[in-house]
């Protein structure tokens, strides 16, 4: 610590005691918790500066401590954190989702709390073992019945997991998913149509990508002319962004009835106007159909889980990457999982 501005080191000989049945044990101080190197004054010191600037290296030149030291320091408060979990906080709405770790086919499970807006936790890999693994050891025996509906995509083993941990509680594919299927199907048509068109040296479609991937509400009104304009063309990609476009009124339906009359009349529609494209969004649409409805039973969404996504990926690029999986993890939880981090009440 400092005093004065000059640097004081406080230097104490802790007692040892030599147990015939229990070997040698450092006694306990009354100033710093047992392993650790750091006073728990400190310890708080440390972690509010961390919290602060995000980054272990900027903590570290702050502190005046190795990147090393900060890392351990993390590492404990998050283990405190995991220990003092509370099971009475009830997480009713989960949230289920992949993320890319690394580049190429690299993906990590994020299981989110989406009342409370936290991570609970998160596994290397999305398989069906790894989403069953993380389902069954963060969530309690004790909160396992509280849990009503888990928001995630179409992804085959998050429902599966979630059917074989949470049986009772209802899967729901939420509109942030369901939008960016029919936005894939509407950008995929619109390449192939553009190859087709300015092969004939027609530029009709060129660079209206995000013309068709915005929503109109937050174009430019140069954008909205664009659009308008675009629509009114006998082009294939017009016709699919309707069917995107309209879809939205599925998820201001007022029940499952009338959500289910909607869907019908909108599928039936989407497979007569025979794109390959849609007609593939449709069909997954019509086999998990359940879930979609699901939505407008408990209208959860996985809106939290996005939000956080952004902020997981901003603690990555801070840190311009993690080479391990569990200093990623430990990373994430001590920022947005809301544990008790210090080693008493935070101050």
């Amino acid at each position: 610590m400092d005093t004065c501005q000059l640097k004081t080191y406080l230097v104490c000989a802790v007692p040892r005691v030599t147990c015939p049945e229990h070997g040698v044990h450092t006694a306990h101080v009354p100033w710093a918790e047992p392993g650790s190197r750091f006073t728990e004054a400190f310890e708080c010191l440390g972690i509010s500066v961390l919290r602060a600037t995000v980054v272990q290296s900027r903590a570290a030149q702050l502190l005046r401590l190795s990147e090393t030291r900060v890392h351990d320091l993390m590492h404990r408060a998050v283990e405190r954190g995991l220990l003092r979990r509370d099971d009475n906080v009830i997480m009713t709405n989960l949230g289920i989702d992949e993320k890319s770790i690394h580049r190429g086919h690299s993906y990590m499970t994020v299981l989110t709390d989406t009342d409370n807006q936290r991570v609970v936790d998160m596994v290397e890999s999305r398989t069906l073992d790894a989403a069953k693994n993380l389902l069954g050891t963060s969530i309690s025996e004790a909160q396992n019945p509280h849990v009503r509906s888990v928001s995630m995509d179409m992804w085959a083993a998050f429902q599966t997991a979630v059917e074989a941990v949470l049986p009772h509680a209802d899967h729901v594919h939420d509109r942030f998913h369901i939008a960016g299927y029919l936005a894939d199907a509407v950008d995929k048509t619109r390449r192939s149509e553009h190859s087709r068109l300015s092969k004939a040296g027609d530029e009709t479609l060129k660079k209206t990508k995000y013309v068709w991937l915005r929503n109109p509400e937050n174009m430019t009104p140069k954008q909205k002319e664009l659009l308008e304009h675009l629509t009114t063309a006998d082009l294939e990609t017009p016709k699919v962004w309707a069917f995107k476009d309209t879809f939205k009124e599925f998820f201001v339906c007022i029940d499952i009835e009338q959500g289910k009359a909607f869907f019908d009349n909108w599928f039936q529609s989407a497979i007569e106007l025979g794109n390959t494209h849609l007609t593939k969004v449709a069909t997954m649409f019509q086999e998990h159909l359940e879930g979609l409805l699901n939505y407008l039973k408990h209208r959860t969404n996985n809106a939290t889980a996005e939000g956080l996504n952004g902020r997981i990926q901003h603690i990555k690029a801070s840190a311009r990457g993690y080479r391990k999986f569990d200093s990623f993890r430990t990373a994430v939880l001590f920022h947005l999982g809301k544990l008790d981090l210090y080693p008493h009440k935070s101050p």
